[in-house]
């Protein structure tokens, strides 16, 4: 008789559990789309000023990042495409951090010389909205190895460009 009450608590009990799992709402899929601007410092210690343009997409804890920097000095001046691939820890669009590592094609050049480089690019950041619910985004891009591919002296820069940057999402 024991063992029959136990099995009757235990399957009542398994079914209110499930009756609770089926009135909890699943959790809602995180997507965006947004177009940025950012402006930033760096290369680390030197405070150039950076600027660019770009495209988000996130699809829960996964998405996308394409950009457009350019960077002057005047003398010099750096313009460099990345494509990105970032992994956001907790998908939430009010307050998030991600991670995210893609490849960065640069040109630098100046009035005698063009140099052609390659590097892999890591970012770690925060995307959030503002009080006004406007979608910003602080984070660190690091450039390293940069890699020189121009004539035949393919030299490897032994030095992290670390940059810092603020953005705004339109």
């Amino acid at each position: 008789m024991k063992m029959m009450k136990f099995g009757l608590a235990a399957l009542l009990m398994t079914g209110a559990v499930a009756a609770e799992e089926a009135t909890t709402p699943a959790p809602e899929k995180v997507t965006s789309s947004l177009g940025y601007m950012d402006i930033g410092l760096g290369p680390v210690p030197i405070p150039l000023p950076n600027f660019g343009l770009g495209y988000r997409f996130q699809s829960d804890h996964n998405g996308m990042d394409l950009s457009l920097h350019a960077m002057t000095v005047v003398a010099i001046t750096q313009l460099k495409a990345t494509a990105l691939y970032q992994y956001y820890f907790k998908p939430n669009l009010n307050s998030q951090f991600y991670v995210g590592g893609g490849a960065g094609v640069s040109d630098i050049f100046n009035r005698k010389k063009h140099y052609f480089v390659i590097s892999p690019e890591f970012v770690f950041g925060k995307q959030y909205r503002n009080e006004a619910n406007d979608t910003r985004f602080m984070q660190v891009g690091i450039s390293w190895p940069t890699m020189n591919l121009t004539g035949h002296d393919h030299r490897l820069m032994k030095y992290p460009l670390v940059v810092f940057s603020y953005g705004i999402m339109f």
